[in-house]
């Protein structure tokens, strides 16, 4: 009798997973998390270091092995909110590469776009952590992950109208909550 070899079982397997998927993870968790740079890259590292511990667990291929990432590290965000009560969002973002979206990674923008875009990402992250938890999570698996809904729905064990719903509610009071900008 052959046995396979679990896809995640050999280290080779597992570096091509963290490649793939370690600024997805770090994004997710920071967003979700409203804390520090610092702290998110923490909880990213923490992240793969429990994924390989319990590599021999996981059911499933490389498709597959975000969700399983996310849920990782969807538990160490909700340890670390526990730990700390108060959330204070660092927007202080190091890189602007880290949260410019892959498409638009081809050409350098300007110095003012750059701090433009800073800007904004800071604001949406402050404003993403005025959210429910549960809504936030949403958020961030649409537009910063880029998840189609009815994989954010398979994911969170919601109906996809359902996640669709909450998705565009949780929208619109970020946009009510937006600064209106007076020139």
């Amino acid at each position: 009798m052959t046995h396979s070899i679990h896809p995640l079982q050999d280290s080779t397997a597992f570096t091509e997973l963290f490649e793939i998927h370690h600024l997805a993870v770090f994004r997710y968790t920071y967003a979700l998390l409203g804390g520090s740079l610092q702290e998110a890259e923490d909880l990213t590292a923490e992240t793969f270091l429990r994924a390989w511990k319990s590599r021999h667990r996981f059911e499933g291929d490389q498709k597959s092995a975000l969700g399983w990432l996310l849920t990782i590290a969807r538990h160490l965000v909700i340890d670390a909110a526990r730990r700390k009560k108060v959330r204070h969002v660092d927007t202080s973002i190091a890189d602007i590469d880290e949260w410019t979206p892959a498409h638009s990674q081809g050409h350098t923008p300007s110095v003012e776009h750059q701090a433009i875009h800073r800007e904004q990402v800071a604001l949406l992250l402050e404003k993403l952590s005025t959210l429910p938890a549960d809504r936030r999570e949403l958020l961030v698996l649409r537009y910063i992950l880029g998840w189609q809904v009815k994989q954010i729905a398979n994911h969170l064990g919601l109906v996809e109208n359902t996640a669709s719903v909450y998705i565009r509610r949780a929208i619109e009071q970020i946009r009510r909550d937006w600064p209106s900008e007076d020139l």
